[in-house]
């Protein structure tokens, strides 16, 4: 609903308008209704002055008539004399031709003397004659009480010469009364009374059923005596008037009828006006929202061509003035944006941005279309030691080497479907042809040449160079990068030429997959196993020690040796789960022989990423408390080639080892990297000699000098010898001999499991 900018626009007109419409239209009924309010209250204060001096004016007449009365020399005589009969006759005469309700003669003092009726005067009268004798005895006129009716009272003193009584003449505010000021003034005029908490007419205008709901709908008699109000139907605006008597009023009751007639009418006009005004402006926004909003629907189509991406030469900016003008140059000036970086993604997604050469994403579309194929082949040029030139060299000398790279490949490679970069230091060629030996000699003379990098610098690049011919290949992109990705590998790792794809080194490579995959599941399910090898020693000729051995039977793949799976996990950096299922293990099985009385030390081997773990210590520690084992029932294996990975950090997990009292040995001296110099700087307890010079020391000389200075040396150094693969009676008689410590081979036994490996113990010792 109202989603377009045109109808949102038309919307906003109407609101608009609307809203300034009722706002004038509120202002002009509130304004009316206040001035009508204000006329009224006028009107109401102008009939309650004219109410005022018509009882004045009344009052004055009343007083002049009951002054007649009080000059007349006959009724003087009769008061004086107390003729009450004259006295009375007189009073009904005289008070019935000036309409008087009611005559009185009263004395002096305020007592009563006689009275055309039988009322209760209280002290009412005899307080007015009081105060009128200290006001100097003249004419009293004044509103008074007589049996809760209200009248207007005349009192005019007799003299003869001094005052012998007083003549009063009350007139009853009656209906009547009422008539002749409505007459004047125009207005209904009420006069009540309170009585038991209720409002009574004592004399009306209004018409019977109106006042009876006029005087219930007023509730508080003393807020209308301060200000006008209206009635509950709002037919009447009434004030009252305080007529100076107790629980007596006069209203004056203006119909309220015409005014709210002129207001409705007034309203009625302002809907009409509000009506139409506002079906001109729905007219004139729909006209003014589309002259406006024509540029803009110009340029929203515009926007949704860009959008789409339709072609340039098809999509055109619209001509417009203005602000829209400026709107539309700045979407073309977009759009050219656009397209020219969707220009630059699309390169950059099927292209190396150092050499401009394709990259892996597009070989990968490209072998998609083409794959599978006979004939050509794909070639792989790997850069040897590149990590080397950039930590030496630097990143900027080893993006110019790629970039020169790069254009010797393009020179040679101009045959090529398609020359790429496929990541860091690959290049990848992929002919039509057949690619022969010749191909990768003249492909490795190209890199013979030197390349220089800066203004008299220069460097020689060697290059190895894998092959797979399509013949090799599979329909599978995967499959056929994997392939690529396996010569590769063997390729750098050559000194040949160039290294072919051979069919088989896919398998080969999925069976290391498989077992660096599998080793999880055979923990848990089992498949491995540790076998134990007996250490004999000379001095007693006994066996209290051996070293562990893994075994591995794969379901599928059957027994694998452990030289393949152990170097698999450690370049697969998972070896540690190994050691620590073997440590389980081994001190778990000496667990059970330590409870027997067998106290036999078992040697662990350690791996390169196990030594340069620095919780290994702590992790030895809990695991011989755990199993209840003193730190003399492990020992534990390290090779040379092990320690000079990290010689620093090795030789301190080493130390710390040591510091905690476990037993530790060099694996295979001799085969590694070290020299013998660096033997006294390991913090060892055993030297254990490889199986290489061992295994033929009874027929070679050569080996036999070896162990012995070995053997020498190693004893000058404080520590044991153990001699790995002796297997022969001559080669252990030689090593006993020349003081050899251990002896461990086949002569005694080989690997044996648990169980087996006791039970041949047993046999040893009681030979």
């Amino acid at each position: 609903m109202l989603k377009s900018f045109q109808a949102r626009l038309i919307m906003f007109i109407l609101v608009l308008l609307a809203l300034a419409q009722l706002g004038t239209a509120l202002a002009v009924l509130s304004s009316l209704k206040e001035g009508n309010y204000k006329q009224g209250v006028q009107s109401i204060d102008v009939s309650r002055n004219v109410f005022d001096l018509f009882l004045a004016s009344r009052a004055e007449q009343l007083t002049k008539g009951v002054e007649i009365l009080t000059s007349d020399f006959g009724f003087k005589q009769a008061v004086a004399t107390r003729e009450t009969g004259t006295i009375q006759s007189v009073l009904e005469n005289h008070g019935a031709r000036i309409n008087a309700d009611v005559s009185i003669l009263v004395s002096p003092s305020g007592e009563l003397i006689s009275a055309t009726q039988n009322i209760d005067l209280n002290n009412t009268i005899g307080d007015l004659v009081v105060a009128a004798r200290r006001s100097g005895g003249s004419s009293i006129s004044t509103m008074i009480a007589l049996n809760n009716l209200a009248y207007q009272l005349v009192l005019v003193p007799i003299r003869a010469p001094n005052i012998i009584a007083w003549v009063g003449m009350a007139f009853l505010l009656d209906r009547a009364l009422a008539e002749q000021i409505k007459d004047v003034t125009g207005l209904d005029i009420s006069f009540v009374f309170e009585k038991d908490n209720q409002l009574f007419s004592g004399g009306s205008t209004l018409p019977q059923d109106e006042k009876a709901t006029l005087l219930k709908s007023i509730d508080n008699i003393q807020r209308i005596l301060v200000e006008p109000a209206f009635s509950n139907d709002e037919k009447y605006l009434t004030l009252g008037m305080d007529l100076g008597i107790p629980n007596q009023w006069g209203m004056i009751h203006l119909s309220y009828g015409p005014w709210l007639q002129s207001y409705n009418d007034t309203r009625k006009q302002l809907v009409l006006i509000f009506t139409g005004a506002l079906v001109l402006a729905l007219l004139l926004g729909v006209g003014l929202a589309r002259n406006m909003t024509r540029p803009i629907s110009r340029l929203v189509e515009y926007a949704t061509q860009i959008g789409r991406g339709e072609a340039k030469d098809k999509v055109t900016a619209p001509e417009i003035e203005g602000e829209f003008g400026v709107l539309s140059h700045t979407m073309k000036t977009m759009q050219n944006a656009i397209i020219n970086r969707e220009k630059e993604l699309t390169f950059r997604a099927s292209h190396d941005v150092l050499t401009g050469l394709f990259n892996q994403s597009a070989v990968e579309q490209f072998l998609g279309k083409t794959l599978p194929k006979e004939q050509g082949g794909l070639v792989l040029v790997n850069i040897r030691h590149f990590k080397d030139i950039n930590n030496m060299l630097g990143f900027d000398v080893g993006n110019v080497l790629l970039s020169k790279m790069a254009e010797r490949l393009q020179g040679w490679g101009h045959d090529a479907n398609m020359l790429a970069r496929l990541n860091g230091d690959k290049f990848l060629l992929i002919f039509d042809r057949n690619i022969t030996l010749q191909d990768c000699s003249e492909l490795k003379c190209l890199y013979a040449k030197e390349f220089e990098v800066e203004e008299g610098s220069s460097i020689r690049l060697d290059i190895s160079i894998g092959v797979l011919p399509f013949e090799h290949a599979t329909s599978s992109v995967n499959s056929t990068m994997r392939r690529l990705d396996i010569v590769a590998d063997e390729a750098r790792e050559s000194s040949e030429l160039c290294v072919f794809y051979q069919i088989g080194q896919d398998e080969n490579h999925r069976r290391q997959l498989s077992i660096i995959r599998d080793l999880p599941a055979a923990l848990v399910n089992n498949q491995l196993f540790v076998v134990y090898q007996p250490k004999v020693g000379l001095a007693s000729d006994d066996c209290h020690e051996a070293e562990a051995l893994i075994r591995w039977v794969h379901p599928e793949l059957g027994f694998v040796p452990p030289d393949e799976f152990i170097g698999l996990l450690e370049h697969a950096g998972i070896i540690q789960l190994l050691t620590k299922w073997v440590l389980e293990t081994v001190l778990s099985q000496l667990s059970q022989w330590w409870a027997l009385g067998h106290e036999i030390r078992v040697a662990v081997n350690l791996s390169a990423h196990d030594l340069v773990d620095e919780n290994l210590p702590s992790m030895v520690s809990d695991a011989l408390k755990a199993n209840h084992l003193p730190v003399r029932a492990l020992a534990l294996e390290v090779t040379e080639s092990a320690v000079m990975k990290d010689r620093v950090q090795v030789i301190r997990v080493l130390k710390a080892l040591q510091d905690r009292g476990v037993h530790l040995a060099i694996d295979d001296f001799g085969t590694g990297q070290s020299s013998l110099s660096y033997l006294r700087e390991l913090p060892v307890n055993e030297v254990k000699i490889d199986r290489a010079f061992i295994q033929y020391i009874d027929t070679n000389k050569d080996d036999e000098f070896i162990t012995k200075a070995t053997i020498d040396l190693s004893h000058s150094l404080g520590f044991q010898v153990t001699a790995e693969g002796a297997e022969n009676a001559e080669g252990v008689a030689l090593l006993r001999q020349y003081h050899c410590d251990k002896i461990q081979g086949y002569f005694f036994s080989k690997p044996l499991v648990a169980d087996a490996f006791f039970q041949w113990r047993e046999a040893f010792h009681r030979r």
